[in-house]
């Protein structure tokens, strides 16, 4: 990872524009950009899993999400070339609902005995339920791995 892309993650997480979510995402994206080898991939989910995490929950909160990468792309620009496919995505996807199918898809596909229509009510219970999106990401992932196990 550049200096620059460090510099820049180190000045996001003081900036209260931008929520834990978004900070995950963007270290995430960031730091994925330095692995060559893709050797990192053996250590955490599978990459077409932590980003349909990632996007179905920044679908639950969609216009403020977009609000935080308008703030990554302004203010760090460096930061914002990792996630711009993400942000795309979520821009130009109106039909959201057809986007929030295909991550479920690929999320049951890897959780063992799980449907889409699981992965939908959890994401959608948790969150609801969580003080964050951050949280509710986490809570999902407890219960992923509950279920692929």
């Amino acid at each position: 990872m550049s200096d620059r892309k460090i510099d820049e993650l180190q000045k996001l997480y003081d900036n209260p524009k931008v929520g834990t979510l978004v900070q995950e995402i963007c270290e995430y994206y960031a730091t994925q950009d330095g692995y060559e080898d893709n050797s990192y991939r053996d250590e955490i989910e599978p990459h077409e899993i932590v980003e349909s995490v990632y996007g179905l929950f920044c679908l639950q909160s969609r216009e403020q999400i977009l609000d935080e990468f308008a703030v990554v792309q302004k203010r760090y620009p460096a930061l914002y070339e990792s996630v711009r496919n993400l942000s795309s995505t979520l821009l130009i996807n109106m039909d959201y609902h057809s986007l929030e199918e295909e991550y479920a898809r690929k999320i049951a596909d890897y959780a063992k005995d799980t449907s889409k229509e699981e992965v939908l009510s959890h994401t959608d219970s948790f969150s609801r339920s969580s003080k964050s999106l951050s949280e509710a990401v986490d809570r999902f992932y407890s219960w992923l791995h509950s279920r692929s196990r």
